[in-house]
């Protein structure tokens, strides 16, 4: 779940870049790159609660709080 997190949240950071990108070149897509934005955050938000979740079960389950540790020692914990 750490690793998909990390992955929605450069698809978003990409997804932001091409929007500017795109508002910059016509400013007549300014209207729909923002109606995309507000999508794009909702989703990369989900991404952020359901990581949220794996944390809270995996310290219900091991006792360990992996909130602020690296991937490999998430993945340690939960073997």
């Amino acid at each position: 779940m750490l690793k998909q997190d990390d992955q929605i949240d450069q698809e978003f950071d990409g997804l932001m870049r091409k929007l500017i990108t795109y508002m910059m070149e016509d400013p007549r897509t300014i209207s729909a790159s923002i109606d995309l934005v507000f999508v794009a955050k909702a989703i990369e938000r989900v991404g952020d609660h359901a990581k949220n979740l794996a944390e809270q079960i995996i310290y219900i389950v091991k006792g360990t709080d992996v909130r602020h540790t690296s991937l490999e020692n998430g993945r340690s914990i939960v073997r």
